[in-house]
């Protein structure tokens, strides 16, 4: 049984889960622009206009509200319960296992909100895992665990998610843009090829369009810049490398194709604000 309201706040994470308003002020000082927001609707209807365009919830269906989209209640039940999960970009970046970006999970790219149906099982999966994700009672800093259980429970509601989009997203899929179905594209290549390739004009290539036209596509789709990208997916691949303590820094640097110590160094420092052997250190004290 799932317990009510209950909750883990941070400046970058808010979960509730079978929680009840009764009134739109109330429900709507959740809903944040610098935020990704997930909303599931357990009992009650409510109808939002995100971006001028509105969106009816019924019980058993969900909106995943992207960054930079402007919200507000229209209407909504006298009373009604819902879950939901709010996280900032970096709150992304520092607690996804492998992944740099939501980005590479479609509904979080497109500009507008995808709204997915949901089976009784899913609606009953995804309320377990927004209640393990905002259980308090691991989510203290007296636990020894604390940010991996944060970390490891996060991403398996994200997982979930997308698998059940997946299956739902056939009509989706084509209400997204040539332009965000490009971004798909890259982020896919991103992944595969980050350690080995650190220019724009690589994917630029692979894509078969100019690195101009890659460029501005990224940046009007998601905010942030090829390079960043690409930069963040190959800071996390030096973060994971560095975990293995069997791989020297050398390895390393041969692995993710920098030139040489000074230059991976320099790069690594950038982002971290510590040379790699300093994060080694720092993740054998932890």
């Amino acid at each position: 049984m799932i317990k009510k309201s209950l909750l883990y706040r941070n400046s970058d994470l808010k979960v509730f889960t079978f929680e009840r308003f009764s009134s739109k002020a109330a429900l709507e000082q959740y809903f944040n622009s610098s935020y990704f927001i997930i909303i599931l609707i357990n009992s009650g209807c409510v109808t939002l206009q995100a971006n001028h365009v509105e969106y009816c919830l019924c019980p058993s269906e969900l909106l995943v509200i992207p960054v930079r989209t402007s919200c507000e209640i229209v209407l909504m039940s006298e009373t009604m319960e819902i879950s939901l999960l709010s996280f900032t970009p970096g709150f992304i970046f520092k607690n996804t296992i492998r992944k740099p970006n939501i980005g590479f999970f479609e509904f979080f790219i497109s500009k507008c909100p995808s709204k997915i149906n949901l089976k009784d099982e899913d609606s009953l999966l995804l309320n377990d895992l927004f209640a393990l994700t905002g259980n308090k009672r691991y989510k203290t800093s007296e636990y020894p665990f604390y940010n991996e259980v944060l970390s490891l429970s996060f991403n398996l509601l994200l997982y979930v998610l997308a698998s059940i989009y997946s299956k739902d997203s056939c009509n989706v899929k084509e209400k997204h843009t040539r332009k965000e179905k490009l971004v798909f594209q890259f982020l896919q290549l991103v992944e595969l090829h980050c350690a080995k390739e650190h220019s724009v004009k690589f994917y630029a290539d692979a894509l078969l369009i100019t690195k101009g036209h890659l460029s501005k596509t990224v940046q009007q789709v998601t905010n942030k810049t090829v390079k960043q990208f690409i930069e963040e997916a190959l800071i996390l691949e030096a973060k994971i490398l560095l975990q293995n303590d069997d791989l020297t820094i050398l390895q390393i640097i041969e692995e993710l194709h920098f030139c040489n110590s000074s230059s991976f160094s320099n790069f690594f420092r950038k982002s971290t604000f510590m040379s790699p052997s300093e994060y080694r250190l720092r993740l054998g004290s932890e």
